[in-house]
This record gives structure tokens, sequence and C-alpha cells, in this order.
């Protein structure tokens, strides 16, 4: 039996050795080993803590607007900022992306059972409490192929979740899962109040640092440092986070002070930005660009369409139109050089062949191509920009494109509803594991994943991925996934992107989170300080 306990902020368990805490990170997988561990609030450095205004507000710029939040969906980046300093789940990431307790006082693993025991009087914004059958409630949801949460279909294992007594939770899986704890981590797996789940309407009460004040729609979102936060108090007196879908006007209100922060640098301003004194924390292996499909009817149900995309692409100009040179081409799938499955083959896959794709395109019954509707977004602009790209690729090889590019919300809802033919998105993986690519190709309808595509061997790949614990046969088995998913080409991989998130020298302790985890960041607000 493994156990994981951490009974104070910055505490080492002291009833772990270091082996089994090595142990433990053998089990939990990329991006959630065991070192250093932090408190249970899941997010900041503790040397970097110290001094600031405890009563300051950190004015935030987001480049889409999440004021109507619902924290169990994908709504994006800006949704995941806010749902990080609102809410909580049973684990969480700490600044270094290493998983540790957060509701969860400790856990035990034995097998393909996880035993959770809670914090002793946890409570929502509320003042209601957050008890096993709250939490057991929420994992049921969260599993279920039903819920329209962001973490459903890889969630999905869970067999049976008991609540004992008031404070213990057991979860048991199908089988074993080597990223199980790594998705509880993300905090699209917050615990939230029972009437809210399913719920449409916006979550804001929830277990985390700060709580809701206010909001405007389309505009701000205003929080509060919660008193009675499990971790201790925030830091921080509280956060406004302000919509800036405006990429030029979110920048200089970060150049000129009136803002603090900004998630997303533009490309263009990087170096306005260091030039300013300011700090440009960049990533440059999470977030990625790429297309998804309708696969349910039209020429993008046959994978022989799908591929001579694929090869009628020119990622180059994509990265030079719409990044502004600050990315890199992706040729395979979104898998990073540093993960532990990348095989050169499959991530050189795709190659700029018009005439491959024209020989694909006449053996699918479209010599003379055909007319298709090409969906992205007003906001942020690089979407729509790529979408340009692609727009004039394809028409090189006769697919032409109608562009329909409504608002960030539109988007969501269109992608999740398959109201399109042929869709560019960006995305980053939930955990670094390669299990990542889970989200893209099985579950119910959402915006990144093509819709309506169900292919019997990639599903059976992929649970195979996930309860492989042994490091080479796991490689195999992914080997063979890619090799399966690029032959149906549901996902077509465009480029990486940099991410940069800006911020004056007044803050300290934000900690932008490595690889995938980077819109995780916001776990480090309960930490941040402002001078």
């Amino acid at each position: 039996m493994r156990q994981f306990d951490s009974a104070a902020v910055g505490g080492l368990n002291p009833r772990l050795s270091r082996r089994g805490l090595l142990r433990l990170g053998a089990l939990i997988g990329a991006g959630a080993g065991a070192s250093s561990l932090l408190g249970a609030c899941g997010g900041g450095d503790g040397d970097s803590t110290s001094g600031g205004d405890p009563n300051a507000v950190l004015k935030v710029g987001l480049d889409t607007d999440a004021t109507a939040l619902v924290a169990f969906r994908q709504q994006g980046s800006a949704q995941m900022l806010i749902t990080a300093a609102l809410h909580r789940g049973l684990v969480a990431y700490d600044g270094a992306g290493k998983i540790v307790p957060a509701i969860a006082e400790s856990y035990e693993q034995q097998d393909a059972t996880f035993t959770f025991t809670l914090r002793s009087g946890v409570q929502f914004h509320d003042g209601s409490p957050v008890t096993a059958e709250v939490v057991k409630a929420n994992l049921e949801f969260l599993a279920s192929p039903d819920s329209a949460a962001k973490l459903s279909s890889v969630l999905r294992g869970i067999k049976s979740v008991t609540a004992p007594d008031e404070r213990t939770v057991v979860v048991t899986l199908a089988g074993p899962d080597a990223a199980f704890l790594a998705y509880l981590a993300d905090v699209n797996a917050a615990i939230l109040p029972v009437a809210a789940l399913g719920s449409t309407n916006p979550t804001w009460i929830g277990a985390g640092p700060f709580r809701h004040v206010s909001v405007q729609k389309g505009a701000s979102v205003t929080v509060e440092r919660f008193p009675g936060f499990f971790g201790g108090d925030a830091k921080l007196g509280g956060i406004e986070f302000h919509v800036y879908t405006d990429e030029a006007a979110r920048n200089n209100a970060l150049l000129s002070g009136e803002l603090d922060m900004v998630s997303v640098v533009g490309w263009a301003d990087y170096e306005r930005v260091e030039g300013a004194g300011l700090t440009l924390d960049v990533t440059s292996d999470g977030p990625f660009m790429f297309l998804t499909f309708n696969t349910t009817s039209g020429p993008f149900a046959d994978p022989r369409v799908r591929r001579a995309v694929g090869f009628a692409v020119n990622r180059e100009n994509i990265v030079a139109a719409a990044l502004e040179g600050r990315g890199t081409a992706m040729f395979g799938l979104p898998v990073p050089k540093s993960s532990e499955i990348y095989n050169d083959t499959y991530a050189n896959h795709w190659r700029l062949d018009l005439d491959e794709a024209r020989r694909l395109l006449t053996e699918a019954g479209y010599p003379n191509g055909f007319e298709a509707r090409l969906l992205a977004t007003s906001a942020p602009k690089f979407h729509q920009d790529a979408a340009l790209s692609v727009q004039s690729d394809l028409e090189k090889v006769g697919i032409r494109l109608t562009l329909d590019s409504p608002d960030w919300a539109g988007r969501v809802e269109r992608g999740t509803k398959g109201d399109y033919d042929i869709a560019v998105y960006g995305s980053v993986g939930v955990v670094n594991d390669p299990s990542s690519i889970d989200q893209f190709l099985v579950g119910p309808p959402n915006q990144n994943r093509s819709f309506g595509f169900a292919d019997e061997k990639v599903t059976e790949l992929i649970a195979a991925g996930r309860r492989e614990t042994d490091a080479a046969a796991r490689k195999q088995v992914y080997d063979q996934l890619q090799q399966a998913v690029l032959e149906q080409a549901p996902i077509v991989g465009l480029v990486w992107r940099d991410q940069a998130y800006g911020y004056t020298s007044s803050i300290g302790g934000f900690d932008n989170l490595p690889g995938f985890l980077t819109y995780e960041s916001g776990y480090s607000f309960a930490t941040v300080t402002k001078g």
C-alpha cells in the first residue's frame, strides 16, 4: 500500500521514505512525481511568498471571456485561471508541477483502489461543509459520459465511489490507471456543491483561496480573499480579472501599468515587454494548434480526405502568419520531444505534399475538390489568422472553405454541437502524461475533438496505454496508437505555439507550471504577492 500525506504547507510527510516517494512518483506518471512537496493550496514557491501588501488587489488581463464560468467544463485557459482562484479538488499541482494534497489531507493506493482522507472542517464559500458524500457525488458526475465535463472521458475508468464516513472517500477503478491522480489534480476536477453539478449556471461557489464578489458579463470578474480557505490565507486581498480580447489593448494595459499581469502576451510585443523591465514567462512545449473535423457526414467522414488535409497544409506559413514566428511546425501528433513516448517517425509524418493530397482526394471521390465550412473564432486573433492560412492552403487542392468566425463562446458552442465541417482550434494537454492525447480522441462531444469520431482500435489502444505502468511496454502501446491515429486523422497537428505570461516586477510567487500544465498556473494565485 502506498500512502501520501501532507499535514501542513511545506510539510514533508514523515511516514514516507524517499524510496516510497519515488515509487509513488512512478505510479502517478510524468508531471506527478513526488519531490519538494508543497502544501495543500497547490501552487506557489514557498520561498517567494513573504512580503507584499496583504490587502493588494492583483489586476489580471485575460485574452478571452470567461465571465460565464462553469468550472467542470472545458472553456479555455481564461476559465482555468479563474477556476484555480475559486476552486480546489482532492489534489492539486504545486509550483513545480508536482501533485500535492488539497481537499484530501492524505491518500493511499492499493492496486486499483484509492482511499482519500478529507481535511477536517473544509467549507465552501457559502459555509456549507465539504463532506465525503459531496466528493462522492462530484466524482460520479465527472465520470458520467452524460456530464459534458472536460474530464468525463479520462475519468470514466471509475468503477465505484463509496463514502464510509464523513471524511473518507474510496474510489475503485476498473483497472490500473497510470494517470488517475494527475487528472484529479486538473482544475476542472474541482469539488463543487452538489447543486452545481450539471448546471449550466456559473459555478462561483467553491472551496478555493478566493471567493466571488462580482461579475460584469463580457468584461470582468472580481474575487476576494476567502478567510476560511483550508490552505491558509491567500497573500492578496483580491484579484480583478479583466477581459481584453484585443491583443494590442491587453499588451498596452500591461505596459502602461493598468494591469499587473496578462495571461497571454502577444508575440509581437515580446521584446517591448522585456525591454520595459517586465517579466516575460514563456512556455514553448505546451499549447498547440490543430484541425478537427465533423466525421458524421460529408467529405470529412472519409479518413482519406482528412489525411489529404494533413499533406496540404503549409505549417511554416502558419508559424509566420499567425504566430509572428513564435512557434514551431507540428508534423505529427501533440507529443513533445520531452515525452516518454516521443518517436521521430510519427513526429515527422506529415509533410507539404500537394500531389499526395490530390491523389487522396481523387481516391476518395473528390477529384475536383468540394466546398465546406471552416470554423474558427474572431478572438484570439491568431486562431483566425491560422484559419485564413489553412483556407488558402486547401484551396490549392480544390477544397474551398467558407470561414465562420464567431466569438469565443460561439466557437465553443458550435464545436461541441458539431456545427462545422472542419475547424481550427488551440489547446494544451491536460496533464504531462502521454494519456493527454485521450481528450482529443474519445469521450462525449466537446469543442476540441472531431465531432462524431469513434474508432474501436484507437479506443482499445487508449485504454491499454492508461493501464500499462511499465515504461517500455507503455511506449510500445503508444507507438501503435500514434500510427492508428495518423491513419484515421481525426486530429491534424499544425503548430506548437509559444505561450507567455507577462507581469510587473511588483509580483512575486507566481509559477508558470511546466509543459502542458501552463494553464494550471492559476493555482499559484494562493501564494502570489504584490508589493
